[in-house]
């Protein structure tokens, strides 16, 4: 009889499995040692830095990715945000609807301290615990909405997807905003290039760390062995993202190539 673990690993093709092994092998240290001390250092500047580092397109990535879960949300929906950060998106979505009812969690508690200050300056409420993503701390089907945003290639993402999953209500909506491995080679190479030089222009410019300088090459190395957006929809259709027999999401959709016209009785995913 197969232990649990052993049934999961099973579920899912050999190809991510190694791929996430390697994932692991490669960046567990930095994961564990160096990306906490990043999230020391960064949180004061955390959206200046981004504005630099992309070009001034990060913030309106955010805007969209934000009005697009509130055009599918109830008044009232209780959120979660995983890896939420300085709580960008729930601050987005609060000032398009302030009924709802906003959670997050994140692994970093200066990073989670800048986005409460940030609360109490606007007067609202979001509910933030400091956990590990890969172990939510909420019951079974909790929410209507998850969200997570430029944090997947930090994760043991089968791990997270699995929490996800868990805590989402049946008909729930997971809402994920990233940047993901390219799809062509010929985009790949100059996009890592650009990444690499980006973030420590941007790391130079705002005085980060020693620390935060050692991670200058990770965040490009992250993304290079990260998934491409029809590998990560595979992923989130996999019954290994699921804590059952069934797949995990259904449908997933790409935001470049499909809407939802109406609410899924399903639990469905969006890739952004």
């Amino acid at each position: 009889m197969l232990e649990a673990s052993e049934a999961s690993r099973m579920s899912i093709s050999e190809d991510f499995l190694k791929r996430e092994d390697l994932r692991s092998h490669l960046f567990r240290e930095t994961w564990s040692t160096l990306i906490p001390e990043v999230f020391r250092d960064v949180p004061t500047y955390y959206d200046r830095g981004n504005a630099v580092a992309s070009l001034g397109s990060c913030s309106r990535w955010s805007a969209t990715f934000a009005n697009a879960i509130h055009a599918h949300l109830p008044p009232g929906a209780k959120i979660l945000d995983v890896c939420s950060g300085t709580h960008d998106i729930p601050l987005r979505l609060l000032a398009l609807d302030p009924t709802l009812d906003i959670h997050t969690v994140d692994g970093s508690v200066h990073m989670t301290a800048e986005g409460q200050r940030r609360a109490r300056e606007r007067d609202l409420k979001i509910d933030a615990r400091v956990c590990d993503a890969h172990v939510l701390p909420f019951p079974d089907n909790s929410f209507d909405a998850v969200t997570l945003q430029f944090a997947s290639r930090h994760l043991e993402i089968i791990k997270a997807f699995k929490e996800i999953n868990r805590v989402l209500k049946p008909g729930g909506i997971f809402c994920h905003n990233d940047m993901l491995r390219p799809a062509s080679r010929v985009v790949e190479l100059p996009y890592l290039a650009f990444l690499r030089f980006s973030v420590w222009f941007t790391a130079k410019l705002f005085g980060s760390s020693a620390e935060s300088m050692k991670c200058v090459g990770y965040f490009a190395d992250a993304i290079r062995h990260f998934y491409k957006p029809q590998e990560l929809t595979e992923l989130l259709k996999s019954p290994a993202s699921s804590t059952s027999k069934t797949a995990a999401f259904s449908p997933v959709l790409c935001r470049t190539t499909s809407r939802a016209s109406r609410r899924p009785r399903t639990k469905m995913a969006w890739l952004f």
